[in-house]
């Protein structure tokens, strides 16, 4: 079975795993409305599940919703070690002090 993100993120919030807001999109548009949604500073991330994604540009930082929907725009439908991005996941910005990666076979 293969998560990408946003699903990931959801198993660890049910058990009470503390995860940024963020809302899964499939168009530009719906990306802006996302960021504003979540308050404008956001991150646009591709979900394909596999790593790598932030190197292959595949995760970029919007500073506002307009920005967000360009960013969306130019991500969608991105090949990413094979796989086509069809779905974006709007993320809030936060400080993070640090990150974990996790995979389990």
């Amino acid at each position: 079975m293969r998560f990408v993100e946003y699903k990931g993120k959801k198993v660890f919030a049910r058990y009470g795993l503390k995860i940024p807001r963020g809302i899964a999109v499939y168009t530009p548009e719906g990306a802006r409305k996302a960021a504003r949604e979540l308050g404008g500073e956001v991150f646009v991330k591709a979900q394909v599940p596999i790593g790598g994604r932030g190197k292959a540009g595949g995760i970029k930082y919007a500073a506002n919703p307009e920005e967000a929907e360009k960013r969306a725009s130019e991500i969608l439908g991105m090949d990413i070690r094979g796989y086509k991005v069809k779905e974006v996941y709007i993320e809030e910005k936060i400080d993070i002090a640090g990150e974990i990666y996790l995979g389990i076979t």
